[in-house]
């Protein structure tokens, strides 16, 4: 303890240093007997505690009491003195001493020393201890005024006896406006009970209830989502004596909950329409559940579809339902549609007139129109949307939301329901676009008459309910002549309409349509009565009716003619395809003989009906993939190396198996299928040069047969383009394989299309070169880079002189002009020795390979690049 001593003499000093120490209290001193030397000795020893002499020599006690209270308030000051009378000592204790002691009674000293002490310590405790209060109370108020909470506090009586500040952010008022005030008025009227219920529910043991949301009346008259904490104060009775609570504004996190609720259900809703519309197929149940799942599923009070009119004039109700049926609005009969001119008199018209979104999310107000607006705010309603929705760009329909829960729509909202009649416009339309594709299927859209499939499903119907002894029927088909001069003529138009007045006399004059049918092409097909099925009588009953009169279409007289063809039940089939078929064999036999009808006859029709399967075959190979491509190698002559290859066409017929062309070609080129073909033959070539680019299996080009019919197509250039455009370099590339009758009919249109597909990186082979009309001028005309010489002239070396000398000069004359000359139908090592020696260029055949699936020649490629790969040096 540091003891500071005011006293002139050190002996005195020394002797209560040494009363201390025989007290047990060990101590640290300094003297001072003047004033400067007391100042010093507070400022730098700061003493514990004060011990003065009452009177110094130029010095005081007094004095120094004074200096001690002013600079050192709280160190306690005892008077040590002899000379202090009761007077005196009275004074020095009112004056701020807390003790005197004689000089001549120490004893007493410890303990003055040890109670002042102990009073300091506790004085300093008192001030600590009001300070954190006082420091507590500040932090407190500070709090309170500054939160963003409102904290209150009501009395028994429930009426306000404190308010902090922030109810002026929170309820718009001060707290002189809510000091004394009841607490009910400020509470809604739908949650005043639930409020009240939570107070009272309050007691001793359950004093606090928390996250109580209700709303509160704000200043400006509107009602904010309050929500707060209520704690009970209990009395010294133990008894309920008031309350006090907190309240923070959560009104926008209530509206948002609330928004993400209404996107939840709008969303729920989408998925059920995306779900109804793939489940359900028919139109009007589709429009029943959509209705169905806003009300359940979407949370809208009232929903209704209207749907617009056949003048397109009107929209009206189709369906409805609501949520309470007993309170639905009633509606009216139908809502006019403006044509622009005059003002919308509903939101439905508007929505329809416009075809956007139409909201009123004030119902109050006269625009956007809203019919039954006062019958709706009667309700309850606060908001109705109008949701138009169309077929093929034509609007078709509305549907109708009203809701009782917001008067507000989020962009949100508002996206998913454009999604949502988006996604149930496109289901309409592709239902509809369904039903006229089923109609389609069966119907001929020009004639409106059953096509092949649903006509002989008719008649094999006709065939099977058939009671003896009725008529055995006869199927009778006939061609309108010279259809396609009246379309050169007068336009595909004049000749579409023409085919429709047929139809319709057909109809007219037929008992049942079901007995008609159109097979295209100008072809009608019909079933007779036996009675009404001789030659002449079917004759005789066309020209009296469909034929009689000129067809007068667009200012224009046509007088049309026919041929026909007969087949009879059962004598020429037993079912409706076998009948059909047969009929038509027997018109083709008419059209070519010249006769205006004919009879089916077997013996004369069996190639005919032969080709007519094959063709048929052969149109269902294409669309089910049966075609593939084969190909034969052709060797570089010099190097004995695979540098180009031949496609060649096969089928994988289902019946007959893989299937030369020699078969079918004729039939393919006669029926115009050549040209879809060689198309697939184009793109597929490519395809596998592609992937033999990436694989490293060449370079390596592919010659592809071209037909006469696929050069004289505008698309031609384009086509060849748009396939080989992925493999013309590096080597790689397609060549173009053309016989030389091919072009006789159009010479410079195929040499300019040659040309432009020469500069884009393919080659030019006349094929069969010396087997058609051969001639110098043609070879100087076209752009040519290949010659193939045919295999009828390779076969014959090299016994034979002639076919030698052929050889030799169409090997002269390919030199000549810079072509490449290619052997075809190379099959023994003496041929091949032969045109080495004549210095033909390429050579194909049997002696290097059959035409091979391109598997198997992939392997052989592979083989030949391994080949060419430098071997690996040895290390070792």
């Amino acid at each position: 303890m540091r003891v500071l001593i005011v006293e002139d003499v050190s002996v005195d000093s020394d002797l209560a240093i040494h009363q201390l120490a025989r007290g047990g209290i060990r101590c640290v001193h300094i003297r001072a007997d003047s004033e400067p030397s007391f100042r010093a000795a507070l400022a730098r020893f700061r003493p514990h505690i004060i011990l003065s002499d009452f009177s110094l020599p130029g010095f005081d006690g007094l004095a120094a009491l004074k200096i001690a209270t002013t600079e050192a308030p709280d160190v306690p000051f005892i008077f040590l003195s002899g000379t202090i009378g009761e007077e005196r000592a009275i004074e020095a204790l009112r004056r701020g001493a807390v003790d005197y002691v004689l000089k001549t009674n120490p004893a007493r000293l410890v303990p003055a020393v040890r109670r002042a002490l102990r009073e300091v310590s506790e004085r300093a405790r008192r001030r600590l201890a009001e300070r954190q209060i006082r420091e507590s109370e500040q932090r407190l108020r500070d709090i309170v005024d500054t939160s963003q909470d409102w904290i209150w506090e009501l009395n028994s009586e429930r009426r306000f006896v404190f308010s902090s500040e922030s109810v002026r952010g929170i309820l718009g008022t001060n707290v002189q406006g809510v000091i004394g005030s009841d607490l009910e008025p400020f509470v809604h009227e739908a949650d005043r009970g639930a409020f009240a219920a939570a107070l009272e529910g309050l007691s001793a043991e359950q004093r606090t209830v928390t996250g109580i949301v209700t709303r509160w009346q704000h200043a400006g008259g509107e009602f904010r989502w309050l929500e707060g904490n209520l704690l009970a104060l209990v009395g010294p009775d133990g008894q309920v004596s008031g309350y006090r609570g907190t309240h923070r504004d959560v009104t926008e996190r209530k509206h948002q909950q609330e928004r993400i609720l209404r996107l939840t259900r709008m969303l729920q809703m989408q998925s059920g329409i995306n779900a109804a519309v793939v489940r359900i197929r028919e139109r009007d149940a589709l429009l029943r559940e959509a209705c169905r799942l806003a009300l359940q599923v979407g949370g809208y009070d009232h929903v209704m579809i209207c749907l617009v009119d056949a003048d397109g004039g009107r929209a009206v109700p189709w369906h409805r339902l609501a949520m309470n049926p007993d309170a639905q609005v009633r509606t009216r009969e139908f809502y006019p549609i403006s044509d622009g001119t005059e003002p919308d008199t509903s939101l439905i018209g508007r929505a329809l007139r416009t075809g956007e979104i139409t909201i009123s999310t004030d119902l109050t107000k006269t625009e956007p129109p809203v019919c039954s607006r006062e019958q709706l705010i009667a309700a309850g309603f606060k908001s109705v949307v109008a949701l138009p929705f169309s077929v093929n760009g034509a609007r078709v329909g509305v549907l109708s939301l009203g809701s009782r829960e917001s008067d507000q729509l989020s962009d949100e909202e508002l996206l998913l329901l454009q999604d949502m009649i988006a996604n149930l416009s496109f289901a309409l339309q592709y239902r509809q676009k369904e039903t006229a594709a089923q109609y389609l299927a069966y119907f001929d859209a020009l004639t409106g008459l059953a096509k092949r499939a649903l006509f002989c499903e008719r008649l094999d119907d006709v065939l099977r309910n058939r009671v003896e002894p009725e008529g055995a029927p006869t199927i009778v088909v006939f061609d309108v002549m010279h259809l396609s001069n009246v379309n050169d003529t007068f336009g595909r138009h004049v000749g579409d309409l023409l085919l429709q007045r047929v139809a319709e006399q057909l109809k007219r004059h037929l008992e049942d349509d079901t007995r008609v049918g159109y097979l295209g092409g100008g072809t009608f097909v019909l079933v007779l009565a036996q009675d009404e099925s001789s030659a002449e009588g079917v004759t005789t009953f066309l020209e009296s009716t469909v034929f009689r009169d000129v067809f007068k279409i667009e200012g224009r007289t046509i007088r049309a003619s026919f041929k026909l063809g007969i087949a009879r039940y059962p004598t020429d089939g037993e079912d409706a395809g076998t009948l059909t078929q047969r009929a038509e064999a027997a018109l083709k036999r008419a059209k070519d003989s010249g006769e205006p009808y004919l009879h089916y006859q077997v013996e004369a029709h069996s190639e005919l009906a032969e080709r007519l399967a094959l063709e048929h075959s052969l149109r269902g190979a294409l669309d089910e993939h049966q075609f593939v491509l084969h190909y034969q190698p052709q060797v570089n002559i010099a190097t004995g190396r695979i540098d180009g290859v031949e496609a060649l066409l096969r089928w994988n017929d289902p019946q007959g198996g893989l299937t030369l062309p020699g078969r079918f070609l004729h039939v393919l080129e006669s029926s115009g299928m050549i040209v879809a073909v060689g198309d697939w033959v184009l793109r597929q070539a490519a395809e596998d040069c592609k992937r033999w680019t990436r694989a490293g299996l060449g370079p390596i080009r592919i010659a592809v047969n071209v037909s006469a019919q696929q050069i004289r197509r505008r698309a031609f250039v384009e086509n060849c383009l748009a396939a080989a455009s992925a493999c013309t370099s590096g080597g790689y590339g397609l060549d173009l394989e053309i016989t030389e009758t091919g072009l006789l009919h159009d010479v410079e249109g195929a040499s300019r299309k040659l040309r432009e597909l020469r500069s884009a990186g393919m080659r030019v082979a006349i094929d069969d070169f010396g087997t058609g009309y051969s001639s110098l001028g043609l070879l100087s005309k076209l752009p040519v880079d290949l010659l193939k010489i045919d295999r009828s002239f390779i076969s014959g070396l090299p016994a034979d002189p002639a076919s030698g000398t052929l050889v030799s000069s169409i090997i002269g004359l390919a030199s000549a002009f810079n072509l490449v000359a290619i052997a075809e139908g190379v099959e023994t090592e003496e041929q091949l020795e032969l045109l080495r020696k004549l210095r033909c260029n390429h050579s194909q055949g049997f002696l290097h390979s059959r035409p091979v699936p391109v598997e198997q020649l992939e392997q052989m490629l592979a083989r030949q690049a391994q080949t060419r790969r430098p071997k690996r040096r040895d290390l070792n």
